[in-house]
C-alpha cells in the first residue's frame, strides 16, 4: 500500500519544520523559565516537537518507497498521539534531562507560599 500522493504539501512541510524548530528550542532549555511556569503542564511546550515530527513524517511519506511510507505513517500517528498527550503529561523518557531534573517552580509572588 502506497502512501496517498495528496499527503505531500509544501505548506504542511513548512509548518511542520517551524513546529520542530519551536520544539527544539524548548528541548534545549532556552526558555526554561517560561516552560516551568506553564499551565496546564510544563510539557505543553514540547508538544510542537512531536506534532512537527508527525507532520514531517506524514508529509514526506509519499516520497518514500511503499514499505517505508507505510512505516512513516504509523510513526506519524504515534508521534501525533504523543504530541496531543504532551499538552498535559509526558513520561520521563520523552522529556529532556533539564526538565526531568528541574524542581517544581514556585511563583515568588504567590502569597500562599509565605
Amino acid at each position: 500500500m502506497d502512501a496517498p500522493a495528496y499527503l505531500f504539501s509544501w505548506p504542511l512541510l513548512l509548518v511542520s519544520l517551524a513546529l520542530v524548530a519551536l520544539g527544539l528550542v524548548t528541548w534545549t532549555g532556552a526558555n526554561r523559565a517560561l516552560v516551568l511556569r506553564a499551565w496546564p503542564s510544563p510539557t505543553m511546550h514540547l508538544a510542537p516537537l512531536y506534532l512537527g515530527v508527525a507532520g514531517l513524517l506524514a508529509t514526506l511519506s509519499p516520497l518514500a518507497p511503499a514499505w517505508l511510507g507505510t512505516l512513516m505513517l504509523l510513526l506519524a500517528l504515534v508521534s501525533f498521539a504523543v504530541g496531543v498527550v504532551a499538552v498535559v503529561w509526558l513520561p520521563a523518557l520523552l522529556k529532556p534531562r533539564w526538565l526531568r531534573d528541574a524542581p517544581a517552580w514556585k511563583d515568588r509572588y504567590d502569597v500562599r507560599s509565605r
